[in-house]
Formats: C-alpha cells, structure tokens, sequence
C-alpha cells in the first residue's frame, strides 16, 4: 500500500528506542481545514464581558479515496472527515527538549471505531 503526505511537515515514525521505521516528505499542497469564527453576543452562565465565538469547520479539500492509497492528515483533518477510513493521523507524538514534534510512534485510523473488547496487541 501507498502512503502520501498531505501535512505541510515531514512526517517520521519511530520504534520505542527512536530508530526511525519510515519517513515522508512534506506535502508540496497540504490540505487543511478553515475555521469560520463568528462572535457570539452572550450565553446563558457565562459572565458578561467574557469574548465568545461560534466556530465552524470547513471540510479540507482531500484527494478522493483511491484503492490501496493511505493519506497522512493532522488531527483536525481527520475529525473534520469521520466518513473517510483511508486517513492516518500521526499518534504518540514524540517531542525534542522544546516541546516541537519531531516524529510519532503510531498512526491512528480516522473513521474507524474500536471494538467494545478489542483484542490485545500482539495476541
């Protein structure tokens, strides 16, 4: 199977000592998704004065599904698109001394649930 990055950073996935399993590059167009804030005068409960906003996602503009193809997304991308089951959000975030992601250690699968007894790893 394929795997495409559509994150505007190079995606690396590492073992538990950081040995680097796999690598890819940067996406050249990444997809993203907007967010639509409008104000939002008051709510019931939350003091007056205190700024509110309504925010609305809109979808990313995401490759058509294509047989035996993965995309690499960011989280965001993936939330906003449930439906798909072709999408692999970085996991397990591994970061440097200043708290920037330098790799993951998993992929999580957007759109697919877990099972109410899933079955261990590795048995």
């Amino acid at each position: 199977m394929a795997v495409v990055n559509l994150t505007p950073h190079v995606v690396t996935v590492v073992d538990e000592r950081s040995h680097v399993i796999e690598s890819w590059p940067r996406a050249t167009h990444p997809v993203r998704v907007e967010a639509v804030r409008v104000p939002v005068p008051e709510a019931d409960g939350v003091p007056a004065g205190v700024p509110l906003v309504a925010e609305r996602r809109t979808r990313a503009d995401l490759p058509e599904p294509q047989a035996g193809v993965w995309f690499i997304v960011s989280s965001v991308v993936g939330s906003a698109h449930p439906e798909r089951h072709d999408l692999l959000v970085p996991s397990d975030l591994v970061r440097d001394g200043r708290g920037v992601v330098t790799a993951c250690r998993s992929f999580v699968i957007s759109g697919r649930t877990v099972p109410a007894r899933p079955e261990p790893v590795g048995g």
